[in-house]
């Protein structure tokens, strides 16, 4: 599975409208979310809704089974995570320091398309490189709250407003964040660089040293 959409245009290459920001929406778990329809993820981001949960559990995030969005096998990414193919596949956000999460349900949209108005710096426009996600670590999700993985872009020469890890401290503090709010602590996380599935070397480092899991990444901080 691509971890995002590289053009922001269509197949006939006219721009389409920019998404309609959604009000801020207050809880520090939220979901950005549409209704499936005809077994397909909706496309329409100004019809689609930002709600308020309490935790996230294995129904919530099985919702996108109905709408197809499942990991798939690509070209790109590492033949060692076929083995997760048709899993469900989310995509999430959290804020460094409040811990406040957002994930992505029933829908097509992008991390920064959701994220607009409902965490401060987020700025997600047509001109790619004035784009922002503010203070902000995107992941994704794949499987239910124990089986499958966490994969986290991380990349120690990013900018903090680009969305990304830059430090073990975002690792573990998002780890820790993740299980406090439902995540089984036998769930796998590994460190990645977008926009395919492809295990940075660093994670791979730090899986020899024994972690593995967000209960691995818990114990350190």
């Amino acid at each position: 599975m691509v971890w995002k959409t590289d053009s922001f245009y269509t197949g006939n290459y006219e721009p389409r409208r920019l998404p309609v920001a959604q009000p801020y929406q207050q809880g520090s778990v939220i979901a950005h979310v549409e209704r499936v329809e005809k077994q397909r993820v909706s496309r329409q981001r100004e019809n689609e809704k930002v709600e308020r949960l309490f935790r996230i559990d294995d129904n919530i995030l099985g919702y996108n089974l109905d709408g197809q969005r499942v990991f798939v096998r690509c070209q790109q990414n590492e033949r060692a995570f076929d083995v997760y193919i048709a899993l469900p596949f989310v995509k999430g956000m959290t804020e460094r320091e409040t811990g406040r999460t957002m994930i992505i349900l029933g829908s097509e949209a992008h991390h920064g398309e959701a994220m607009v108005k409902q965490f401060p710096g987020a700025v997600w426009n047509d001109v790619e490189d004035q784009r922002s996600y503010g203070n902000t670590i995107r992941w994704i999700n794949v499987g239910d709250t124990t089986q499958g993985f966490i994969g986290m872009d991380y990349n120690p020469n990013a900018a903090a407003d680009k969305g990304v890890a830059t430090s073990l401290d975002d690792v573990y503090f998002v780890a820790r964040t993740l299980v406090g709010i439902g995540y089984d602590t036998r769930k796998r996380l590994f460190l990645l660089k977008p926009p395919y599935i492809v295990e940075r070397e660093e994670g791979k480092v730090l899986r020899q040293r024994g972690l593995n899991t967000l209960d691995d990444y818990c114990r350190h901080h």
